[in-house]
């Protein structure tokens, strides 16, 4: 899996998924300052993300799975069956980010970065999980 993740072309496709526009915008921004990406969409619904997963064939999903309610954590499992290459960034609330880090692993997430930290950290993020998929 390791190997078809290195041979993705560039720039690598990311879709946003968050209810909250000014966070979506925030995060294209961060996208937008490094040529290794682009913006293949941005969702206000974790249906709207599925949608777009399954229209555009992204490489990234960044989500913030804990404001979609129900929805947030099974939305990223049913994104990795609809593109099981899918590299899945989850964004964390500031508190607790180790149980909330550990949620969204189970539920498919490859990577993860408190939110208060996406403008320094989501590109590095998205790189390592990228070229270093989990094992197992």
């Amino acid at each position: 899996m390791s190997v078809a993740r290195r041979s993705l072309p560039h720039p690598y496709r990311v879709i946003v998924a968050d209810p909250h526009a000014a966070a979506r915008e925030a995060i294209g921004m961060v996208l937008f300052g490094d040529s290794g990406f682009e913006l293949a969409g941005s969702a206000a619904t974790m249906e709207d993300a599925i949608r777009m997963i399954r229209e555009t064939r992204p490489d990234v999903l960044v989500v913030d799975p804990w404001l979609f309610g129900a929805t947030g954590l099974p939305g990223c499992l049913a994104a990795k069956q609809l593109n099981p290459g899918l590299i899945i960034v989850a964004l964390l609330p500031g508190e607790r980010t180790d149980d909330y880090a550990r949620a969204a692993r189970a539920m498919g997430a490859d990577g993860a970065v408190p939110k208060d930290r996406v403008g320094r950290d989501l590109i590095a993020v998205i790189r390592t999980a990228l070229h270093h998929p989990p094992a197992g």
